[in-house]
């Protein structure tokens, strides 16, 4: 929306020198802008947050199953160990990677 709202007041010469500045607020600029966000974008920022559940998820799926195979299983073997640190590691990365970019896309 702050995006939207700065390109329409720049680009219609509003923020000129010489303009003359209105009395009231650029409250036409924010509710278009609003609606295009809305209207238009609405889908990606469902899209983006679904990527964050999904990951998130995974990670709980995940920290459940080292916990049922703890529980009963033999926790001193190394490669379980390795490999449990590797997965883990790789998930952290995945859902800080989705984040970000989320993130640079919700902006």
């Amino acid at each position: 929306m702050i995006a939207a709202t700065v390109c329409q007041w720049y680009w219609t010469g509003e923020g000129g020198e010489d303009a003359d500045m209105p009395d009231s607020p650029y409250s036409t600029s924010v509710c278009r802008s609003f609606k295009w966000g809305m209207w238009y974008h609405c889908g990606s920022i469902a899209f983006g947050s679904f990527l964050i559940a999904l990951v998130t998820f995974i990670r709980i799926v995940f920290e459940y199953i080292v916990y049922q195979y703890e529980k009963v299983g033999n926790k001193e073997n190394p490669v379980y160990k390795c490999l449990k640190c590797y997965i883990r590691y790789a998930l952290y990365m995945l859902d800080k990677y989705v984040k970000f970019i989320t993130k640079a896309a919700f902006i």
